[in-house]
C-alpha cells in the first residue's frame, strides 16, 4: 500500500523522535536532523508519495544516522534490551495469565499477538504488573476462531514458512506459537537498524539461539521496517520465494507487502493507524490476523480477519 497526506504526522514525528536520538542532547544537529526530515517528508509529498510509508520512514532513518556521522550505530539499541528483558519476566509468569494454555494454538496465537499490545515501541518502561494486566486482556476478547483455523491449517499444511520478524520484545513471545514449526521455519530480520525492529544481533537475548530453527536465518540486508522485494538482498529473495507460506508480523510488513500475490502469506498486526484501519476495514487497536493469497489451501477463506 502506498503512503499518502494522512501518513505525514506519524512520518513527522519519527522525524522528532529520530532527531532526539541520535543527536544525543546535541540541540544544534537534533534541530538540523529533524528540518531535513521535514523537508525528505515535503519532498515525498510533493513527488505525490510512490512508496508504502516504511520507505519514507527509511529516508528518514539513514538521513538521521547519516548526520551523526556513525556516532549512533543504532539509536533503538536500549530500547530494545528493555523491551526484551520485559517481555522474558512476562513470559516467565504466563501461568499467572488466565485462559493460558500452552498445548493451544488459539492461546499461543494470542501471546504473540499480546506483544504487539503492549506495543513495546512505546510501553519499554512499563512496569510488568501493569504489563500483566494487558497481557491477561489478549486472553480475554472475542477471536475470530474461523481465521484461527485456517491460520493452524495453513501453517500445517505448509512444507517451508518464512516468519518475518517484527519488534524485540514481541518477539519473545513469537517463538512459543512458532515451537511446534521449528523443523520447516526460517526467520528473517532487518539488515540495519530499523526502529525498534530485530535484526541479527538480537536474535540470541530473545531466545532464539543457533538451530532454533530448522531453515536458519535470513537477513533481507535493508533497512526499511518492512520487507521491499527491490532492496532486499538475494538470500532474502531467494528464501521468500522458496517458502510455501510467509508469516510477517506487524503493520510495516503488512504496508509493504499487502499487494504481492506470488506467495501465500499471513500478516499478524495491530491495525494502529487511520490509514491501514480503512485499507482492511479495521478499528483501531484491533489485532488482524488477514491470509492472502491462500488458494491453494482450498479449505481457507482468501481473506480473514480476526479483531481481539
Amino acid at each position: 500500500m502506498l503512503a499518502c497526506p494522512d501518513c505525514l504526522p506519524c512520518l513527522a514525528r519519527n522525524a522528532v523522535e529520530l532527531a532526539r536520538r541520535s543527536a544525543r542532547g546535541d540541540a544544534a544537529l537534533e534541530a538540523r536532523i529533524a528540518s531535513e526530515g521535514m523537508r525528505i517528508l515535503a519532498d515525498a509529498a510533493g513527488e505525490g508519495f510512490d512508496l508504502p510509508p516504511p520507505c519514507y520512514a527509511r529516508r528518514l532513518i539513514d538521513n538521521a544516522l547519516a548526520s551523526c556521522g556513525g556516532g549512533v550505530p543504532d539509536p533503538w539499541a536500549s530500547e530494545k534490551n528493555t523491551s526484551t528483558e520485559l517481555a522474558l519476566k512476562l513470559m516467565s509468569r504466563l501461568e499467572e495469565v488466565p485462559g493460558w494454555d500452552a498445548e493451544s494454538f488459539e492461546s499461543r496465537l494470542r501471546l504473540a499477538v499480546a506483544g504487539n499490545i503492549l506495543d513495546f515501541s512505546i510501553y519499554a518502561d512499563i512496569d510488568i504488573a501493569a504489563a500483566m494486566g494487558q497481557m491477561a486482556t489478549a486472553f480475554t476478547k472475542p477471536i475470530d476462531l474461523a481465521a484461527v483455523d485456517a491460520l493452524k491449517r495453513c501453517m500445517d499444511e505448509a512444507r517451508s514458512i518464512l516468519w518475518i520478524f517484527d519488534n524485540c520484545g514481541e518477539a519473545v513471545f513469537d517463538r512459543l506459537l512458532m515451537e511446534p514449526y521449528r523443523n520447516k521455519i526460517t526467520l528473517a530480520v532487518r539488515g540495519k537498524p530499523a526502529f525498534n525492529d530485530m535484526t541479527c544481533a538480537e536474535l540470541a537475548a530473545s531466545g532464539y539461539a543457533d538451530g532454533f530453527a530448522a531453515g536458519g536465518v535470513v537477513s533481507n540486508d535493508d533497512g526499511v521496517p518492512g520487507v521491499v522485494d527491490e532492496t532486499c538482498g538475494e538470500t532474502s529473495r531467494a528464501a521468500f520465494a522458496a517458502a510455501d507460506l510467509v508469516v510477517a508480523k506487524g503493520q510495516a510488513n503488512f504496508e509493504t507487502m499487502n499487494e504481492r500475490a506470488d506467495k501465500p502469506m499471513a500478516f499478524l498486526f495491530l491495525a494502529k493507524c487511520p490509514v491501514v484501519c480503512r485499507a482492511v476495514g479495521a478499528e483501531p487497536k484491533t489485532i488482524q490476523v488477514l491470509l492472502r493469497n491462500v488458494a491453494r489451501y482450498p479449505r481457507h477463506c482468501a481473506t480473514l480477519k480476526c479483531d481481539i
